[in-house]
């Protein structure tokens, strides 16, 4: 009985505490801003259907990168570049538009960004299709000093057949 009164109170007390490794609310508030820069970048280049400043914000050069299409393909950094200037060619415009973001800090050079809205792309004919709902998730990591995306996941459905209507 002895033991396990002292159990009971080191178990929820060891439950409670907080891991050495965890950032403060100030730290992640400036890693969101920094990595907040990298987005707007990285909306800039797909609005502007700029693959060049697009790619800048990916780490293309690190191992662990990978992307994952909509259909459940996994490409690597080579496969990526093409995939994105074949989709880019007819495009005009492609808006990632308002929508819901969540943080998630991994550790301080580590953290997961995730987006629900949608995208809306303007093709060089005047054609728009709108993913709605369109999701991300991307996962930033810090290296030599600047944010980088080493993965990205997105998530659509083909947009609705309005032409039918």
């Amino acid at each position: 009985m002895r033991i396990l009164t002292l159990l009971i109170p080191v178990m929820l007390f060891s439950c409670t505490q907080k891991s050495n490794n965890s950032l403060s609310e100030e730290q992640k508030k400036k890693i969101q801003g920094e990595i907040q820069a990298v987005i707007t970048q990285i909306s800039e280049a797909a609005a502007h259907v700029d693959s060049t400043k697009l790619f800048e914000s990916f780490a293309l050069d690190d191992k662990d990168f990978t992307y994952v299409e909509i259909n459940g393909a996994f490409y690597d950094q080579v496969a990526y570049k093409h995939m994105v200037r074949e989709f880019y060619g007819p495009l005009q415009s492609e808006i990632i538009g308002k929508g819901k973001e969540k943080y998630t800090f991994l550790n301080k050079d580590n953290v997961l960004w995730n987006y629900s809205g949608l995208l809306t792309a303007t093709f060089k004919n005047g054609q728009q299709a709108t993913y709605d709902p369109f999701a991300m998730t991307m996962l930033f990591r810090k290296t030599n000093d600047k944010w980088k995306v080493v993965f990205l996941q997105e998530s659509t459905q083909e947009p609705a057949d309005t032409s039918k209507h």
